[in-house]
């Protein structure tokens, strides 16, 4: 016992062990989101780790060309007589409201750590890969204004939709593919095993039609045990 009380309260981290951690920041790039999440892992020796993390990214989508799932809404015109035109409508413009992207990960990566100031810092890189699902959403809004005949023989051309109909409800789209990620960040310890720092990364998840890319920003907390 009177060996083990000095043990107990020895201040520095072991050089093998487990490590949690959890991440609440942003993520900037295709689209703006608020991130959170956490991991586990395993450190195998002083410097070399491996954990395995979940995150969710959810935010929403600005880019106008980000949503070709819906290309199959285009416009097309056709005659029609005067009588049917009294009561039809041009669409001229659709556009999309209520955009949002989510993105989850679940990744395995390798952690590579280099503590200094006599353990009071743990400066690291990380990279790994896993899975990743995006989902998307949008509503369809068609803009509409009266039909109007545009020669003598009472006739109009009207813009409708082809191979889409019209979308009341929001519509949605998700895909799975495979994730990477690359980034490092610092941890300050506080006290014993547990550390607060700043996680720094870049995320890719390729898709059928374009990859997605996000730079993410987040503050970490840790305990190494």
């Amino acid at each position: 016992m009177l060996t083990a009380a000095p043990v107990i309260a020895q201040p520095e981290v072991p050089d093998t062990g487990g490590r949690v951690y959890g991440l609440v920041g942003g993520g900037f790039g295709d689209g703006r989101f608020v991130a959170t999440g956490a991991g586990a892992g395993l450190r195998l020796n002083r410097h070399l780790g491996l954990d395995v993390e979940l995150m969710r990214q959810s935010g929403n989508n600005n880019d106008a060309s980000a949503l070709p799932w819906l290309a199959g809404i285009s416009a097309t015109s056709s005659s029609v007589a005067s009588g049917v035109a009294a009561d039809g409508y041009l669409f001229p413009s659709i556009r999309y409201e209520n955009r949002g992207r989510d993105v989850t990960t679940f990744l395995t990566k390798f952690t590579v750590e280099f503590p200094v100031a006599d353990g009071l810092l743990f400066p690291y890189l990380t990279g790994g890969g896993g899975v990743g699902r995006v989902a998307e959403r949008a509503r369809v809004v068609i803009d509409g204004v009266p039909l109007v005949p545009w020669n003598d023989n009472q006739t109009a051309t009207v813009v409708g939709l082809s191979g889409a109909g019209l979308f009341p409800e929001p519509t949605a789209y998700s895909e799975i593919g495979l994730a990477l990620v690359l980034g490092g960040g610092v941890d300050v310890r506080l006290w014993r095993g547990l550390g607060v720092g700043i996680d720094i990364r870049w995320l890719r998840i390729l898709r059928n039609y374009d990859a997605l890319d996000t730079a993410q920003v987040a503050a970490r907390a840790s305990y190494r045990f």
